[in-house]
């Protein structure tokens, strides 16, 4: 086989085409179609804040480079289906010049060895297989988060050659080797990979002409679980905390004012921390809306207490009534009332300032939850 390999490596070294720097067709009117295959192995991580992911793939190419084979080559093959060509005789063929345009980072795995493959058939047919990890630019729509559904994508480019020299195509392959095929045992943390699928890109760049582009794309939809027991069920518990300071009496002023800044504050800290995990984006997310809203609760909560204690402290002893409960002569003129709560007892003087506190925290029992509920269902309805 490697007496082989360097026969033919040597006959094409002495043709008049450079076949370790210029595609097949260089010198015609034809382009070098490239089949391509992309395998994603895993997917490590996807980040919010920098809008990109990690993944572990092997990229398969196939091309045809009739150079490589003279005419008696069946002859030679025998009965050799292939020939395996090795790292340093990889390097005196030509290889299509694939760069990824949306990478950030990328690197071949050379544990042990290189981690690359390329045999070489009769037809002149090649097949080079390649292990890559890459961290790739994915822009997210961060409308919906935490119930938002990403596209990233895998582009496949050449670079130094228009369309007219040199086609990207997807390999013509059927189940279960599909042009873009991921690991099933792929699982992430925060995602699930919901379809994947080829596609293409359109890239141009300035007077270079337009070049031939692929594109894999990735499907994901985020799992909120993890958002549910770490965010809105503490959220909620904070929002129902904060109703306690209305069944607390008017005059437990230091415990309402300790309860409404300290609910106000842990809803602070929280929404900066959901904020913190994620880009500065000009736009308002779901989870904004959800914290917004259940910061403006608490608060009112604590706004509530501060018109309470107003009320209670008011000096005006007009006359009035409770039904039911209490009745206000009317010839008193000092502004006091009896409240008879035990016959046995003597009577003592109401306000009316009181009595409009007492029926505000009454009416917010009903009032805060009946809204809180609503906003939740409309929310909820809204965003799934």
């Amino acid at each position: 086989r490697s007496e082989l390999l360097e026969l033919l490596l040597n006959q094409a070294s002495k043709s008049p085409e450079d076949v370790k720097h210029t595609p097949p067709e260089f010198n015609s009117d034809k382009s070098t179609n490239i089949e391509v295959l992309l395998y994603v192995d895993s997917i490590d991580s996807i980040n919010e804040a920098r809008m990109d992911f990690t993944v572990s793939i092997l990229l398969h190419l196939q091309w045809t480079d009739k150079r490589l084979v003279p005419f008696n080559v069946h002859k030679l093959f025998g009965n050799l289906t292939f020939l395996e060509i090795d790292s340093t005789n990889s390097k005196r063929i030509w290889v299509p010049d694939i760069f990824f345009p949306n990478e950030k980072k990328a690197s071949f795995h050379d544990v042990m060895m290189a981690n690359q493959m390329m045999r070489l058939y009769p037809s002149g047919k090649i097949v080079y297989i390649s292990r890559l990890s890459m961290t790739l630019s994915c822009p997210m729509n961060l409308r919906n988060y935490p119930f938002d559904k990403q596209r990233c994508s895998v582009e496949i480019m050449s670079f130094g050659y228009t369309e007219d020299k040199l086609q990207l195509t997807w390999i013509n392959a059927s189940k279960p080797l599909e042009p873009v095929s991921v690991n099933t045992y792929v699982e992430l943390p925060q995602f699930e990979v919901t379809g994947y699928g080829p596609g293409a890109c359109q890239r141009s760049y300035h007077r270079t002409g337009n070049q031939s582009c692929l594109q894999a794309n990735f499907y994901l939809e985020r799992n909120i679980g993890y958002y549910v027991v770490q965010m809105y069920i503490p959220s909620v518990l904070i929002v129902m905390l904060s109703w306690i300071s209305f069944w607390l009496t008017v005059n437990s002023v230091p415990g309402r004012i300790s309860l409404g800044v300290l609910t106000v504050l842990t809803m602070t800290t929280q929404s900066t921390g959901v904020n913190n995990a994620l880009p500065r984006v000009s736009y308002t997310k779901a989870i904004d809306v959800w914290m917004s809203t259940c910061l403006v609760f608490v608060f009112s909560a604590l706004l509530e207490f501060a018109v309470v204690n107003v009320l209670s402290r008011k000096d005006d002893l007009n006359e009035f009534s409770l039904r039911g409960v209490f009745t206000i002569p009317k010839d008193l003129e000092n502004g006091e009332v009896s409240v008879p709560l035990d016959p046995y007892s003597d009577p003592k003087p109401v306000r009316r300032g009181i009595v409009y506190a007492m029926y505000l925290d009454v009416a917010s029992r009903i009032i805060f939850p009946s809204i809180f509920i609503l906003f939740i269902i409309c929310y909820w309805a809204y965003y799934i």
